[in-house]
């Protein structure tokens, strides 16, 4: 049973838990997408898993108790995602009427409530995930699903857009930044929401058949591309000036690594509006390009989470809220980061190394890139079931009394 300290105020980061499994889900689903042959389709659908089942196709050594096991992953990860999104909005129902929701609706950390669309945005894609690789023949009428996705996309955009924007233009007309109380990253909260939604619209631009569905999914991605970067900048400007003044907060420290997220959705973001354009407008994707976009993207990332990691071992922050006795919903921001760096170094690896013809597919050289990220995965996992166990498992403490 799921249950929060009550003595800990409710604070939006709880809904991280879901966003983690959700995104974890999703990349058990990588396993699928660049193993499992899929000719002609964007992405394996349930014709291409029952191959798999069914073993009536020879695959490779090792493809198929991979592609087994990452599938029964993914399922169970999604239903805990489903299962925490529920949890969260009984608790934010009832968080509500407190005193303490009261007070963030007017303090900086309002931006945290971006969390809930955030969240939300990833549901849409496990759903789109689960719905194409387990509802036999659902791709037949892919084309009818993607306006609902845009639908879906656009009132959690415009949800978001008015969430960021009472609390901006609070902000701009009221005041309260102080630098001193600003020294981190965690308002790239909001710019992670709507690169989640850049990326979800990007979908449909990638893989629709219509020009014109195609065309106005490529707009709403690239609007929400351009009030990501922007609001992106903003928030890393003020906030590496508010650390290099005062330091790093310390409960705020796994924002530190929450770029990583944002740039895998971004690279995904890229790479997606590449192929609606070659599809669409007849433009070619360069292989030396795919090279030097994915591999600075994973290099940078890979360069934040090492800096992440040193700051964590100098301030303890990982050995307080992994092993020690710190309970924290913030650090359920610990997961994404992890998610992001699998994912984006599995379309790195397949894109820029295989894709290329420099590692040949399935073989042993590739097997070791495949297991390398498979420790990263396997790794942050391990943090999402440690954390959930840890924070929202809280057990009641009863001391029997003495007659």
């Amino acid at each position: 049973m799921l249950r929060r300290d009550p003595e800990q105020p409710w604070h939006p980061s709880y809904w991280l838990a879901s966003l983690g499994a959700g995104g974890l889900s999703i990349s058990f689903f990588m396993y699928l997408m660049w193993l499992v042959p899929h000719t002609n389709f964007p992405m394996p659908t349930w014709q291409h898993l029952e191959v798999v089942l069914t073993g009536h196709v020879p695959l490779p050594i090792g493809v198929r108790p991979v592609a087994i096991l990452a599938t029964l992953l993914m399922m169970l990860l999604a239903l805990l995602h489903f299962v925490l999104l529920v949890w969260n909005f009984r608790e934010l129902s009832a968080a509500r009427t407190t005193e303490a929701y009261m007070k963030l609706l007017g303090s900086p950390n309002e931006v945290q409530l971006m969390t809930q669309p955030l969240t939300l945005a990833m549901t849409v894609n496990v759903c789109f995930a689960l719905g194409a690789l387990l509802v036999p023949n659902l791709w037949t009428i892919v084309e009818y699903l993607f306006p609902l996705a845009i639908l879906a996309f656009s009132a959690i955009g415009i949800w978001s857009l008015k969430l960021y924007g009472r609390y901006l233009s609070r902000m701009l007309v009221n005041g309260g930044y102080r630098s001193e109380e600003h020294n981190h990253l965690s308002p790239l909260i909001a710019v992670f929401t709507f690169s989640m939604l850049s990326v979800g619209f990007a979908a449909p631009a990638a893989m629709s058949h219509s020009q014109v569905l195609a065309a106005l999914a490529g707009t709403l991605s690239i609007l929400f591309l351009m009030v990501t970067l922007v609001t992106g900048l903003l928030v890393l400007i003020s906030g590496l000036q508010a650390m290099l003044q005062h330091g790093l907060q310390p409960q705020a420290t796994p924002s530190i690594w929450m770029m990583v997220p944002i740039m895998t959705l971004l690279g995904i973001e890229w790479v997606r509006i590449q192929h609606g354009l070659s599809h669409h407008f007849g433009t070619s994707i360069e292989q030396g390009k795919l090279f030097v976009v994915l591999t600075a993207i994973f290099m940078l990332q890979l360069g934040i989470m090492l800096l992440g990691f040193r700051v964590m071992k100098l301030n303890g922050y990982l050995k307080a809220h992994l092993h020690g006795d710190q309970r924290n919903p913030v650090s359920f921001g610990l997961i994404c980061p992890g998610v992001a760096v699998f994912v984006m170094g599995m379309f790195w690896w397949h894109l820029v190394w295989v894709k290329s013809g420099i590692v040949t597919a399935f073989s042993p050289l590739y097997w070791l890139g495949i297991t390398l990220l498979a420790a990263i995965q396997l790794l942050t996992f391990a943090a999402l079931l440690r954390l959930s166990n840890r924070l929202l498992r809280h057990k009641s403490v009863v001391i029997a009394s003495m007659q």
